[in-house]
């Protein structure tokens, strides 16, 4: 495949996925997204450190089990507003958002920190699991922090249009990113050592993985966003015609992580945790073109 061909691959995805009138719908949440995300932006800027730890443990939660939001590049905690509404009106009031510049550390650094920060909530709230959930570089984070780092105590780890499969745009950089050689942008090259690392260091772990990806993410295209080792036996869910930033304000997905968090904490009238297909056995092989990870659709 040309350079070129490359370049446009999510522009045609998005082209053929015109067709159809509710992808204009789908557009146009997108525009509306952006402009909210940036009028937003600004209320990101209070406390995200352990100080705020102190408030969520004197606060009465249903679910004692805390989540730990991780945003995307160039976002902040504001991003999670509307998730952590729905969260917190399903019961899990211990809600703790990591800040954190990815201009000024790669992400093996920022996975560090998220792994630190992790273990520092779940020894201050005095409880054995976490949940992680991440946007775009915010899931790759996360990722990386469990099966590369080895961070314990992990339950369910979400990504929400995460580029586990790498973003083209980030072979060619940015004027931000060039100014720091820990930029970690650059390390989002579907060829480069972190995401190699992620692809041949996948195995079997507790931690259970869910992948949210749409149709018309132009930013990571819906392949991309899931995670297609069948090590990790991720479950990978589409959340149809939403772009990268409205993807985070949709009811359709609030919903969906609250249901996995929900059925995982074991909460009435949430079922069973949705898992992986399992590995085909020796011999026998997968349906050409699907994954043996499972993928299915969030609804509501």
């Amino acid at each position: 495949m040309g350079a070129l061909q490359r370049a446009v691959e999510p522009v045609g995805a998005v082209l053929h996925a015109a067709r159809r009138p509710a992808s204009y719908a789908g557009q146009l949440r997108e525009a509306l997204s952006t402009v909210i995300t940036a009028g937003m932006w600004p209320l990101g800027f209070t406390s995200s450190d352990l100080a705020d730890v102190g408030r969520l443990e004197a606060l009465p939660s249903t679910v004692e089990t805390p989540v730990l939001l991780v945003h995307g590049y160039g976002a902040n905690k504001s991003n999670w507003l509307f998730l952590r509404r729905y969260l917190e009106q399903a019961g899990f009031a211990r809600v703790h958002a990591f800040d954190y510049n990815p201009l000024a550390a790669d992400i093996p650094q920022l996975a560090q920190r998220c792994a630190e920060r992790a273990e520092q909530l779940r020894g201050r709230l005095g409880v054995e699991r976490i949940h992680i959930v991440g946007h775009s570089l915010g899931g790759v984070i996360a990722r990386y922090a469990v099966q590369v780092l080895g961070l314990k105590g992990v339950a369910v780890c979400i990504t929400i249009a995460s580029p586990h499969g790498g973003v083209r745009l980030a072979r060619y950089g940015s004027p931000l990113a060039a100014l720091s050689p820990l930029a970690s942008g650059l390390q989002l090259r579907p060829d480069s050592e972190v995401m190699t690392l992620l692809r041949y260091s996948a195995r079997p772990l507790p931690t259970r993985f869910v992948a949210y990806y749409s149709n018309l993410d132009m930013i990571v295209p819906a392949r991309r966003a899931m995670i297609l080792e069948p090590e990790l036996r991720a479950t990978n869910i589409l959340v149809k015609d939403h772009g990268h930033l409205s993807i985070v304000l949709s009811r359709r997905l609030a919903q969906s992580v609250v249901d996995q968090l929900g059925a995982a904490e074991g909460l009435p009238g949430y079922g069973s945790p949705v898992v992986g297909l399992p590995e085909p056995a020796q011999g026998c092989h997968p349906v050409a073109g699907s994954a043996v990870s499972r993928s299915t659709r969030a609804t509501g």
